[in-house]
């Protein structure tokens, strides 16, 4: 499963001359602003040039459920590459933000002028379907401790982890993800903790013993 991730980056780092080429000039986003937003159309999409973006769906009962987190060389607003199609995503700005806007006719463009964008662009959406299709079924029917200590699991092979030892999220957006309340999370971390699998502090997590995790999750 190391291939299912929840925070997207870098991906077409090597368009982005190619998009900095053929799109209008760059736009500068302040955090907390929607660039797109869910059941409208805006008939923009944009290259994502520096910060980071949220990804979410506002349930019927008034919370959010964040799908993922986009940094980095990565595209937004792709849902809406059909014109006469309406958002099903909510897309905002969680830091300040630089963006390359383009039409689809712009993309349609880029990809006469690069046919290899129109694989990577393949791939990467199979990455994100199966990112979804994963998010729909496990961490969405296990048992609650088990969606947790699965969804933690998924990032100790990614490369910010790797680095930085650090899970960066806070507990209202764990369960935004895995679709529990905050108290549930704060609860079950705290046991994970007692227990010696988890620290953790201001807004992240660090898994000490990922074999306890395991005997909780579904790996």
């Amino acid at each position: 499963m190391s291939s299912i991730h929840f925070v997207f980056e870098g991906d077409f780092l090597k368009y982005r001359p190619l998009f900095q080429e053929m799109c209008p000039p760059p736009l500068t986003i302040k955090k907390g602003y929607m660039l797109c937003s869910q059941c409208s159309t805006r008939g923009w999409m944009y290259y994502l040039l520096s910060g980071i973006a949220k990804v979410y769906i506002t349930t019927s009962d008034g919370n959010e459920r964040i799908i993922d987190f986009m940094k980095n060389d990565t595209l937004l607003g792709m849902d809406c590459i059909n014109a006469a199609h309406r958002s099903v995503v909510t897309i905002s700005s969680i830091t300040d933000m630089q963006v390359l806007p383009f039409t689809p006719e712009m993309l349609k463009n880029m990809l006469l002028k690069n046919p290899d964008l129109g694989f990577d662009l393949a791939v990467y959406y199979g990455e994100v379907l199966r990112q979804v299709t994963y998010t729909c079924g496990n961490l969405g029917i296990a048992d609650p401790m088990g969606r947790l200590a699965s969804f933690l699991l998924l990032f100790l092979d990614t490369p910010n982890y790797e680095e930085t030892q650090k899970i960066g999220l806070t507990q209202e957006e764990i369960a935004s993800f895995i679709n529990l309340s905050r108290a549930q999370v704060a609860k079950m971390l705290g046991i994970l903790r007692r227990e010696g699998a988890i620290v953790t502090g201001n807004r992240y997590v660090t898994v000490v013993d990922a074999g306890k995790l395991r005997e909780y999750g579904a790996f």
